[in-house]
């Protein structure tokens, strides 16, 4: 029997409900699409003639924080902002396995419904590790590849898991503060909405760290975008491990940034324009 990852029909249902609040404000389309694991949804914008390119939010998230992403690449590609199956969205609530390969034949499933041969993939954090695993698998239907501060690069800081332990409350939760986020100024909504996010539903608790083999298949641009202070992920690590087993890897460290990157879209752009024809 599957489990749902939300904690209870009614978290969930509340959830859901403030999530369509958020979205009936956007000025993009809402689609859904059918795949084997289940109904995927998505957030759409820019001319369907135009390039796609999926964007894969991080976990305690969904495609609403993708906003000021879509705007910036919507004039120029077909942007499809896709809320991972098994996240705190409006796909699917059971989350497939981890360590299977099912999260790259969900990405290649969601593909073929939209009628796209290849996409550029863009991933944040847990969306960068899906964005990995599918690169990897199915490397001839990623035109470029984005990542940002993505898991499965390093292991999770030892000292980020003992604060999650010190900070967990008696419910279980540990609410989002700037000890993840850096001194960005986040907007308290948008805080809230992430607190609602982790009170309602049960975030992946380790992901795995992909092998050297895995990541030798990524022959496509790659663009790999980290703070040098990112206290869940080794940003260092990440990087060295992308310099030395991809061929076409394009790395940007930033200072004073933490796990939570707000200004990607300055990379992500020159990065598109300058590898348009990969292969």
């Amino acid at each position: 029997m599957k489990n749902s990852v939300f904690k209870t029909e009614a978290a969930r249902d509340r959830f859901r409900a403030y999530y369509k609040q958020v979205l009936d404000r956007f000025p993009f389309g809402q689609q859904y699409v059918d795949t084997s694991y289940g109904r995927t949804f998505m957030l759409t914008a820019g001319r369907e003639s135009d390039p796609p390119i999926i964007l894969l939010h991080g976990s305690c998230s969904n495609s609403a924080f993708w906003f000021p992403e879509i705007m910036a690449l919507s004039a120029e590609y077909r942007v499809c902002a896709v809320d991972i199956v098994g996240e705190a969205g409006n796909s699917k609530e059971y989350r497939p396995d981890l360590d299977s390969d099912d999260f790259a034949v969900w990405m290649a499933e969601v593909l073929q419904a939209l009628g796209y041969e290849k996409a550029v993939v863009i991933g944040n954090s847990l969306g960068g590790w899906v964005a990995l695993k599918f690169a990897a698998a199915y490397p001839e239907r990623v035109s470029r590849l984005i990542l940002i501060a993505s898991a499965g690069l390093a292991e999770v800081r030892p000292q980020f898991i003992d604060g999650l332990a010190q900070n967990r409350q008696a419910n279980g939760t540990v609410p989002i503060d700037t000890a993840i986020t850096g001194e960005l100024g986040i907007p308290k909504e948008v805080l809230d909405f992430m607190n609602l996010i982790i009170e309602s539903y049960d975030p992946i608790q380790h992901l795995p760290v992909y092998e050297d083999e895995r990541l030798k298949r990524l022959d496509m641009p790659v663009l790999f975008i980290d703070g040098e202070n990112d206290i869940i992920i080794d940003a260092d690590e990440s990087a060295r491990r992308l310099e030395r087993l991809v061929p076409s890897v394009e790395v940007h460290l930033l200072e004073k940034c933490g796990h939570v990157v707000l200004d990607s879209i300055e990379y992500i752009v020159p990065f598109l324009k300058n590898s348009e024809n990969p292969r």
